[in-house]
Parts: C-alpha cells; structure tokens; sequence
C-alpha cells in the first residue's frame, strides 16, 4: 500500500516567498504591505505608506521580480525580461488610478532593485506584437535600500497619469496665454495687476501637477516654497508690499521661474509621449494628436520665452490635421518579419 503524499511547494513559490520576505524586511518601516489574491495580474504586492505611526492613504501597488542570481549589465542596470504584452498594458492601466513600480529582489544578495516611470516605460513597450519585454531597473548605487525607500515614497505622492494628462492638455492648449502673461509682467508699468488672472491661476494648477517636484525649488524663499503654487499666497504678498492685488513687478520673478521649468516639462513630456505613440493611439488618439501637434520652444530662457509670447502663431505654426493623421498611422503594430527563405 502506497504511502500518503503531501503537497510540494514549487521552487517559484519559495522563490516569491522569500522575495516578500526580503521586502517586508528591508521595506517594512515604509509601511503597510498587503499581499494580493491570486486575481490580481502583474501585481504582487499593495503598499500603504505610514508617518510617524500613521496610515497616509498613500498606496503603491508592486511587481516583484525576484531571482537567485541577478544578472546587471555592464552599467550596473539590472533588467527583468519575459513581460507580456498584456502585463505591460495592466501596469498602465492601473496607473491611471495609481502609482505602480516594480522591485527587483536579488536573492543572492538581498539588494532590491527598483524602477523609475515604469509607466513611462511601458507604454514605449507597447506596441501590439506577440514578443514579450525587458523592463529596466534603477542601477546599481552605493545605497540600493535608500533608493528603493525614496522612489517608492516619491510614486506615493506624486500625481496620478489621470492628472498628468489632463494638465499636460491643458498646458499644451493653453501655452500661448502662459507666455502671454510673461510677456505682459515686463511690458506694462511695475504697478500695473496683472490682467489674466484665470490665466495665472490656470499656470498654476498646471505646474502644480507636471513640476510637483520640483515647483518649490525654483524659489529661494521658505515662504514661497511653501506658498508657491497658490494665487492666494501670492497675492497676499503681493499687497504687503504695497501693490494692487497681483502687480506685473510681482509676477516677474514667479513667471520667471515657473515657466522654463513647464517648458521644459513639456519637451520631456512630449518625447516620452510620442515614444509610447501605439499605446496612445489606441488609449487617447487625441492627447496623442494634440501632442504631436504642438510646437514646444527649443529653449527657455527668458528673452526666448518672451518672443514667443510675442509671436505665438508664427512660432508654433503645424500643419491642421497632421496630429489626427499621426495618430491614426500610429495604431498600426510593427510589421511581422518575413522568415529566411
């Protein structure tokens, strides 16, 4: 009589165990990890960050790639292969709601890996053929752990691509006023209020989804880095010193720093876009036609920027219809490769 059999735990299920186990160890002062069911494809783990002892609401949601061996490339980069295509275009779709990374955990080592935009990333991934991906991996640094802490914490606050695309929208379409408004802050009497003030406060919103990161830099004062994206702030400082509501002189040095800092933006965002252009034009044929469409400036120094207020029209001057055509012709997949004869 043959004797009873017990159940045998696969080497990639202790492969993952032992993952998560390195994770909760190295990651766990970060917060709440919660394990997913087995209906959640292509992510593993959701992360609730805690402060000071208390849940934030902030979550990321996680893919790990774990190995025995991680292999880097010669810069230190280590890349996960074997990504469908139908992963690549779930991790995008959740980052619509938000933030998703991914972590590479090398068992070896215990050293955790961890990736930038891997939205981003995806979405130049996609491209409707059946070959599966690499996805990439933050190189190796002096402090890997300290890496994997800031990037997850920076996915937890940072906008979600909702957000992204609806101010990148807004920004491209509304580019001609932001300039206007720099145009206008050296063009009329210091004492002049500014006139668009919808203008101003849209700039403002814009920026403070597109440079969250970075808008409070820009100002050397403490208060302005706090008070940076609110047109009540900069009003009230403003008027104590003594001008009408928002005076052109007060706006020159806020215009001054926040548009070269979006243009720029604009610029990345716009290669990056176009990049990922067969995700785009199967997900918002329209963002990616607007995108393409609009002319950013090659450079954005003042005096630049300034002319381009000036002459908007002759300065951004495309073809009517090019983006709807890109965006079509974009939807197409790559063509199959013909086979050795």
């Amino acid at each position: 009589m043959a004797s009873p059999t017990l159940p045998k735990r696969t080497a990639q299920k202790k492969t993952e165990a032992d993952s998560y186990a390195v994770i909760n160890y190295k990651l766990g002062d970060l917060g709440i990890f919660r394990g997913q069911t087995e209906n959640d494809y292509g992510i593993d783990v959701d992360l609730e960050l805690e402060q000071a002892g208390f849940v934030t609401g902030k979550s990321v949601k996680i893919q790990v790639k774990s190995s025995e061996n991680l292999k880097l490339r010669l810069d230190g980069t280590p890349s996960i292969g074997g990504i469908k295509q139908s992963t690549l275009n779930y991790w995008c779709q959740i980052a619509f709601r938000t933030s998703v990374l991914a972590y590479a955990v090398d068992l070896a080592t215990e050293k955790i890996y961890v990736t930038a935009d891997l939205f981003w990333q995806a979405t130049k991934l996609i491209d409707g053929s059946a070959k599966t991906k690499s996805i990439s991996f933050l190189p190796e640094g002096k402090d890997n752990l300290a890496l994997a802490k800031i990037v997850t914490i920076i996915h937890a606050f940072q906008p979600t691509i909702t957000e992204v695309v609806a101010a990148h929208t807004t920004a491209l379409r509304r580019l001609e006023p932001f300039l206007e408004l720099l145009v206008d802050a050296y063009h009329y009497d210091a004492g002049t209020p500014l006139e668009d003030l919808a203008d101003f406060s849209d700039l403002l919103d814009v920026c403070r989804v597109l440079i969250w990161n970075e808008g409070k830099e820009l100002f050397e004062d403490k208060r302005d880095q706090r008070g940076w994206a609110s047109v009540e702030y900069w009003t009230q400082k403003s008027e104590a010193d003594g001008w009408d509501g928002i005076s052109c002189y007060a706006a020159q040095p806020i215009l001054s720093a926040l548009l070269p800092a979006l243009v720029r933006k604009l610029r990345s965002l716009k290669a990056t876009v176009l990049a990922g252009k067969f995700f785009w034009a199967h997900q918002n044929p329209a963002y990616l036609a607007l995108v393409y469409e609009t002319t950013i400036p090659d450079t954005e120094d003042r005096e630049t920027l300034k002319d381009w207020g000036y002459h908007f029209d002759q300065k951004a001057m495309v073809a009517k219809g090019s983006g709807a055509y890109f965006a079509q012709s974009a939807k197409d997949p790559p063509p199959k490769k013909k086979g050795k004869s």
